[in-house]
Formats: C-alpha cells, sequence, structure tokens
C-alpha cells in the first residue's frame, strides 16, 4: 500500500514564517512540514521494507510543520541564529547565552560539533574542533590574560598544549 501524504490541501509543503512556543519562545525563519511513514515493529526490527505477510502500519502521524532551513529562536535571554534540520539544530549557526558567553560554529543535532569558537563574558575562548559539545581535536585555547595555547584537546580538556606568549 502507497504512503498518502496528509499535509493540508492547497497549502506549501515548506515555507518562512513565526511560531510561538508554550515556553515563551519564538522562532522565526524558514519552516517545512515533516511526513513521517508508519513503521511496524516488525519493519523496524527487521530492517526491511513491508512485505504482504506484515501486519498493516499503523495509521500515519499528521504532518508537522518543523523549523528547517534558516531561522532565529528566542528564548527569553537565549538566542540562536542559525540552521536547523528538521525542527534540530544542525548546520552553522551562533548560541548567545544569557551571561553573554556564545559559541559560534557548526552544530550537528543540537550539539557543538565540527569547528567552532566558544567565548566566555571574561574574555577567554576556544577555538577549534568539537565533538559532542566537548572540545576534542586540534584547537586554540586563549586566557583571559591573552595567552594562547594551542594543541590537541580530548573530551574537554587539552594535556600537551603549548603556551604562546608573544
Amino acid at each position: 500500500m502507497a504512503a498518502v501524504s496528509t499535509a493540508p490541501v492547497d497549502q506549501p509543503m515548506s515555507g518562512n514564517g513565526k511560531f510561538y512556543y508554550p515556553n515563551g519562545g519564538v522562532y522565526h525563519g524558514e519552516w517545512k512540514y515533516l511526513i513521517k511513514e508508519p513503521v511496524t515493529p516488525e519493519q523496524e526490527k527487521k530492517g526491511k521494507k513491508p512485505s504482504k505477510d506484515d501486519p498493516p502500519p499503523p495509521p500515519p502521524e499528521p504532518p508537522k510543520r518543523v523549523r528547517h532551513g534558516i531561522g532565529k529562536y528566542i528564548e527569553g535571554r537565549f538566542v540562536y541564529d542559525g540552521e536547523f534540520q528538521e525542527d534540530a539544530v544542525s548546520g552553522f549557526g551562533k548560541f548567545s547565552y544569557p551571561s553573554g558567553a556564545c559559541y559560534e560554529g557548526q552544530w550537528l543535532n543540537g550539539l557543538y560539533n565540527g569547528n567552532g569558537k566558544y567565548s566566555w563574558p571574561d574574555g577567554r575562548s576556544y577555538e577549534g574542533a568539537w565533538v559532542d559539545n566537548k572540545m576534542h581535536g586540534h584547537g586554540v585555547f586563549t586566557d583571559a590574560s591573552g595567552h594562547k595555547w594551542e594543541g590537541d584537546f580530548h573530551n574537554g580538556s587539552g594535556p600537551g598544549l603549548t603556551c604562546d606568549l608573544r
């Protein structure tokens, strides 16, 4: 049986608009309808396409309008300005915290992943590789006095760093 799209009739499948959230958050930017195809538990276990012997799939979920593309999300004094993929912060973006700290760089599923720079309000910063919100890979940490520490970071710490005191 072929899946039937249940998106609202005569409505675009994507666009640009504003979302308001119960927590007071506001998103303004690109969106799309996310339509999930129903999958039976047997299909999930087997990782295969349906066959005539499988029970019928559950009814499809209604389509959901999600953040997708470039947009800005504001919740109180938290601000994210950047890319979303199917409602997750993914791609390039900048997140500003109420403390004055900010991260600007690559994201994957809501976590710092790839290259980016985190800046603390006291002047410290780290610029380099990130994996799952941790400094991981080659990077440069600059302390509040302006001294730069360069090297390889592992799971958030930097053993064996060298300081450039220029």
